[in-house]
C-alpha cells in the first residue's frame, strides 16, 4: 500500500521528481530524523516539525505542515513540506502558465492526496484535476462523484477523508451531518474536534444567519448531535464568511461584514462587532511562526492575532509603484520554501517575504496586461462601464497558492468566476485567457509529500543530498525532487529547533528526534 501511494504522489503529480525506485543521488548533506504521533486528529493545525538555522540566525531547512484557508478552500493538512534554502542565488524563480483549465474567467485552487484542483461556478460548478505527467487538466480528477459548491471542500481527518457537499458533510463516504429543513449548510471547518459551519436562510421574514460548533471526531458513530451545538447568530442576518483559522484552541472566522467571531473552550465571543456601513473582509487565514495571519480587504494588508486583538502589519506586503493605494485586498496566503507568499488584488500582484532579510520581495504580477496605473483603481474600469458591468469586474485576482510537489500553483480570476461573453472584445485571446489561469512556479530547494495516515508512532526521515530532496516515512521514500548542481546549502556551524517554526508550533506529540550531518 505504502509503495503504491508513493508512486502516484511521486510520478504524477509532482513536476520534477525522482521516481521511488531510482538510486540515491549524491552523498548526504544532512538527516533529519523525528518520530512523531499524529493522533488523535482534531482537526489542528500539525505546525512545524523543525527548523535548522545557520551561525547568523539565517532559516537554511525546516519541514512541516502549512494550514492554511483561502477564500474558499483549506488546504490539505496531511500535506508534509520539506525546504531547503540555498546560500546563493536564493531570489531566483521560474514561472510557467499551464494550459488554460477551461473554466472561463476565474479559478479557485485546492489540494488533495497530493493532487490539484482547479474550480470554478462555471459550468456547473466546474472542477478539474491536473495531470502532471499528460501536462493537461482532467475533468474532475480522482475526486468522489459529489458536487463541489462554493463554500463545500474536502480534506483528510485521521484515517478518511471528511467531504463537504450538499450542504451536507459525509466522512468515509458516510453522512454525518444531513441538510438542513430550511436554508443551506456551507463553509465548512473541522478544528478543536468540533465541525463548523454557517447556515444561512434568505426570506422574505424571519432571515437568519448562524454559526455552529459541533461536537465530531472520526471515531464517533452515526450522525452529529446538532440539537447539541454551540450557536452564535450574527447581527446582520446574510453575514458570509471568506475564511477560517486557529490559534493556541481558538477558532476565528470573520464575515463580509467584518463581524470577527471566536469560539474558545465551550462559547463564542465577538472579537469585532460587524458594520454593514464599512468594508472590512477577510480572505484567508495562516498560522505562521508564533502567530495567526489574516489577509485584510480593503488596506490589502495582512492582519496578525496573538490570542487576544487583531493588529495591523502596515506594507505587509507593500505595493508596486505606479497603482493606487485605495480597495486592495490581500486575498492569498501561503508558505513555499520557507518563505510566507502573499497574493494581492486588483492587480494580481505576487509577494514574498524573507524573515531574516524582513524584507518584501516582489515576483511581478500574474497578468500581463494592462499597464499598470494609478489612474484608476482596477484594471479596464472605463470597458467595464461600457459593457453595463461594475467598474470593478476586470480587477485580477491572485486566488490559490497551493504547494505540490517542488512547485507552488498559482491561479488567477476576474472579480468573480464569471463566463466569457464574446462581447469583450477589448481582450484578446491570449490577454483573456490569463483570466481563470494556473501558473507554476518553481524556486529551488522545496518538496511535499502526502503522509500516509498511521494510528500510533510513525518514523519520518528528511535527507538532504547534493543532487536531491527526499522525505521517507519508516522505510519508504514518499517524494523526492532533483537539485541543480550548483544548488549549495551551508549547513556548517548550524544549529535545530524542533517543534517550532514558520508552520507554527506542532500540533502533535514530538517523541524522538536527531539530526545527522557529516
Amino acid at each position: 500500500m505504502g509503495l503504491r501511494l508513493c508512486w502516484v504522489v511521486v510520478c504524477v503529480l509532482s513536476g520534477r521528481l525522482a521516481l521511488c525506485g531510482e538510486p540515491e543521488s549524491g552523498p548526504v548533506a544532512a538527516r533529519f530524523h523525528v518520530t512523531v504521533n499524529l493522533v488523535p486528529d482534531r482537526g489542528q493545525s500539525y505546525g512545524s516539525l523543525f527548523e535548522m538555522r545557520d551561525a547568523t540566525g539565517r532559516v537554511i531547512a525546516g519541514a512541516g505542515f502549512q494550514d492554511v484557508y483561502n477564500t474558499r478552500f483549506r488546504s490539505d493538512r496531511h500535506t508534509l513540506q520539506f525546504f531547503v534554502r540555498p546560500r546563493s542565488y536564493g531570489d531566483r524563480f521560474q514561472l510557467e502558465r499551464l494550459p488554460h483549465p477551461d473554466l472561463d474567467c476565474g479559478v479557485y485552487l485546492f489540494d488533495w492526496n497530493q493532487h490539484l484542483f482547479a474550480w470554478s461556478t462555471v459550468k456547473n460548478n466546474g472542477l478539474r484535476g491536473w495531470d502532471h505527467s499528460g501536462h493537461m487538466w482532467r475533468a474532475r480528477g480522482p475526486l468522489p462523484p459529489r458536487p463541489v459548491r462554493s463554500g463545500d471542500g474536502v480534506i483528510r481527518v485521521g484515517r478518511g477523508t471528511l467531504f463537504f457537499s450538499g450542504n451536507s458533510a459525509y466522512y468515509e463516504g458516510k453522512s454525518i451531518l444531513p441538510a438542513p429543513d430550511v436554508g443551506g449548510f456551507y463553509n465548512f471547518y473541522y478544528a478543536e474536534g468540533r465541525l463548523f459551519f454557517y447556515h444561512r436562510h434568505r426570506a422574505e421574514s424571519e432571515s437568519f444567519t448562524r454559526i455552529y460548533a459541533c461536537a465530531w471526531e472520526p471515531d464517533d458513530v452515526g450522525q452529529i448531535a446538532i440539537d447539541k451545538a454551540i450557536v452564535l447568530e450574527t447581527p446582520y442576518d446574510q453575514e458570509t464568511p471568506f475564511a477560517w483559522g486557529q490559534f493556541r484552541g481558538q477558532v476565528l472566522t470573520v464575515s463580509n461584514q467584518g463581524g470577527v467571531y471566536v469560539f474558545e473552550g465551550a462559547q463564542w465571543r465577538t472579537l469585532l462587532e460587524p458594520n454593514d456601513q464599512v468594508s472590512y473582509q477577510v480572505y484567508s487565514m495562516l498560522p505562521w511562526h508564533d502567530r495567526l495571519l489574516l489577509a485584510q480587504y480593503p488596506t490589502g494588508n495582512i492582519f496578525e492575532y496573538r490570542g487576544r486583538d487583531l493588529t495591523r502589519l502596515n506594507d505587509w506586503p507593500p505595493r508596486l509603484p505606479g497603482v493606487s493605494s485605495h480597495a486592495r485586498e490581500c486575498q492569498t496566503l501561503g508558505i513555499y520554501r520557507g518563505d510566507l507568499f502573499a497574493g494581492v488584488w486588483p492587480w494580481a500582484e505576487l509577494w514574498r517575504y524573507d524573515r531574516d532579510a524582513r524584507k518584501w520581495n516582489s515576483l511581478g504580477r500574474m497578468f500581463s496586461h494592462p499597464q499598470l496605473t494609478r489612474e484608476r483603481v482596477h484594471p479596464y474600469e472605463m470597458e467595464a462601464e461600457k459593457h453595463g458591468l461594475v467598474t470593478n469586474h476586470w480587477g485580477q485576482r491572485v486566488t490559490g497558492l497551493v504547494p505540490v510537489g517542488d512547485a507552488l500553483y498559482v491561479s488567477t480570476s476576474a472579480k468573480g468566476t464569471y463566463r466569457w461573453d464574446p462581447r469583450y472584445d477589448f481582450l484578446d485571446e491570449m490577454q483573456r485567457r490569463e483570466y481563470g489561469s494556473v501558473l507554476r512556479l518553481t524556486m529551488p530547494g522545496n518538496l511535499t509529500a502526502q503522509v500516509p495516515w498511521k494510528e500510533g508512532p510513525m518514523d519520518l526521515e528528511f535527507v538532504i543530498r547534493s543532487t536531491q530532496l527526499q522525505i521517507y516515512q519508516g522505510d519508504i521514500r514518499l517524494a523526492s525532487s532533483e537539485l541543480d548542481e550548483e544548488f549549495r546549502a551551508d549547513l556548517r556551524d548550524s544549529s535545530v529547533t524542533w517543534g517550532q517554526g514558520v508552520f507554527g508550533s506542532f500540533g502533535g506529540r514530538l517523541i524522538k528526534h536527531q539530526v545527522r550531518l557529516p
